[in-house]
């Protein structure tokens, strides 16, 4: 059983990224959406969770397809 995201809970991250500097990325979860800032700095960038979620399933499904390709490509050049 998951614990309900109530109240907003904050985690620096092992993620770098060049803003002023080489800085961690920092989480904060808070009911359906993720903030994401870089350390130490006050701008934020926010992203719905259902949004990362369906994203992330187009990217699969998009690999998945090419992957598919390429194989049924290898199948044809082998067969001729």
């Amino acid at each position: 059983m998951a614990t309900k995201s109530v109240k907003p809970v904050t985690r620096e991250t092992s993620a770098l990224v060049r803003e002023r500097g080489l800085r961690a990325v920092m989480v904060t979860i808070v009911g359906g959406v993720i903030e994401l800032r870089a350390k130490g700095l006050r701008s934020r960038e926010t992203v719905d969770v259902a949004w990362c979620y369906y994203a992330a399933v187009k990217q699969r499904v998009a690999v998945e397809r090419a992957n598919r390709a390429r194989e049924r490509g290898a199948s044809k050049r082998r067969a001729r």
